[in-house]
């Protein structure tokens, strides 16, 4: 049911992606469905917890990978949030939707927190560990810089979502390793200055 929804919603959208259309393509009956799910809202947050994780383990493989240096693993970091294989367009309409409805049911905001807090604790220890290496750490508020960075990251899918060529995925990247330089390497990013020199290709 949960891949009949996010099948649905990327195909059709949220609006047209009813209960009745979720059980015919799980073939499933709207009995069965309410057994497992209060209704459509559920199901859409565990779909997009689905997605959300299927998506972050891999970001996560990356950032706990203690044989490369810190800066490297954040650089792949960024380079994995924009990857388009990662990114499909079920993935993307889920992502709306979720926002979406997210906003309206109070209900779903709890699971939602935790969920994000998470993900966010995760990138917030290699952050650590990057300022650490660069001799700031007294300088550098580890969890500003996550909720700062995945804020951007989520805030360019969405804008793509709705404008795919408004910017490109190297510019994404490029505005990623800007905020990054700021908070951290203060001009001496090796990916900012490398994407910066060579200019920006919308």
């Amino acid at each position: 049911m949960i891949l009949a929804t996010i099948e649905s919603v990327g195909e059709v959208g949220y609006s047209a992606t009813t209960v009745r259309e979720i059980c015919r393509r799980a073939e499933v009956s709207p009995g069965l469905l309410r057994f497992h799910f209060s209704g459509k809202a559920e199901l859409i947050l565990h779909a997009y917890e689905r997605l959300l994780k299927d998506f972050i383990t891999g970001l996560l493989d990356l950032v706990r990978q203690e044989c490369i240096e810190p800066r490297e693993r954040l650089a792949a970091f960024v380079e994995a949030c924009f990857d388009p294989e990662g990114h499909s367009e079920n993935r993307l309409s889920m992502m709306l939707a979720f926002w979406s409805e997210l906003r309206q049911n109070p209900n779903i905001r709890g699971p939602a927190a935790e969920m994000f807090m998470s993900y966010r604790a995760e990138l917030v220890a290699v952050i650590e560990e990057v300022a650490i290496a660069e001799g700031n750490a007294d300088e550098v508020d580890a969890g500003l810089v996550a909720i700062s960075l995945t804020s951007l990251v989520d805030g360019l899918w969405l804008e793509r979502s709705v404008n795919p060529q408004g910017f490109s995925l190297r510019d994404a990247k490029l505005a990623c390793y800007g905020l990054l330089d700021g908070f951290l390497f203060c001009g001496t990013n090796e990916q900012w200055l490398q994407e910066r020199a060579a200019g920006r290709n919308i």
